[in-house]
């Protein structure tokens, strides 16, 4: 391969890990809680006990909480996911005979660092249920204070509206603003599913996205340079 193209990539390639540096070395956890009359909780960090996936920013849960069962509860986050999605409750798949309470799951990352300053996130939702009375909510929060699984006004604050959903199958999208601080974060992606009392079967996939413009513009950048150069030496020969 020509001498300049090797470089040109070499540069590439460093462009794209600066854009996910910032996000390295971050802690991942998920956590199940069932409300009462038959109240239950079970709290898996990332590679820790009950984590049934080795890999770094993803963990998977199989087992009881409370009235419910988790046929399996996934969560994706960093390292493995970056920003488009930035967590994502994904494959969750749980059941429940009647008279349970609510089932509240929350994906949590702490150490966070950047970006910084005001952010927009996006937050896409959807999935079915066998009862459609059912209803389910996701709501996502910031804590500056790094406060993991923090999921209330106490410890944080809303990024966005609830986004409250129901039927046998369903689907939705909300968005919102929130200032982050310069020390180190948390983000907790949110979901609570009542069922009223009705026996129910819940699939679900919610992801939460926090674009970063100013390491989409570095990219672009080096990948506009790499195309401009590219061009200049197929032109010469």
């Amino acid at each position: 391969m020509n001498r300049k193209l090797q470089l040109l990539l070499a540069v590439v390639g460093l462009l794209m890990a600066a854009s996910t540096t910032a996000w390295a070395g971050t802690n991942l956890g998920l956590q199940l809680t069932a409300s009462a009359p038959d109240p239950g909780s079970a709290t898996i960090l990332d590679n820790g006990m009950g984590d049934l996936n080795p890999a770094l920013g993803q963990i998977t849960f199989i087992g009881g909480v409370g009235g419910w069962t988790s046929n399996v509860t996934s969560g994706f986050g960093p390292p493995f996911e970056n920003l488009m999605p930035l967590l994502d409750i994904s494959s969750f798949n749980a059941s429940v005979g009647a008279g349970a309470g609510p089932l509240t799951v929350l994906l949590s990352v702490t150490g966070l660092t950047s970006p910084t300053g005001l952010q927009t996130f996006l937050n896409s939702f959807g999935g079915t249920n066998s009862a459609a009375g059912t209803i389910v909510t996701t709501q996502a929060w910031l804590s500056n204070t790094n406060v993991a699984f923090c999921a209330s006004s106490s410890c944080g604050v809303a990024i966005m509206p609830s986004l409250v959903l129901s039927g046998a199958a369903f689907s939705g999208l909300s968005s919102g603003s929130a200032l982050i601080g310069s020390g180190p974060y948390a983000i907790t992606l949110e979901v609570t599913i009542n069922t009223g009392g009705a026996a129910d079967n819940t699939s679900f996939d919610d992801s939460l996205a926090l674009p970063e413009p100013a390491a989409l513009s570095l990219l672009g950048s080096g990948l506009l340079g790499f195309g401009m150069a590219f061009r200049r030496m197929l032109l010469r020969g």
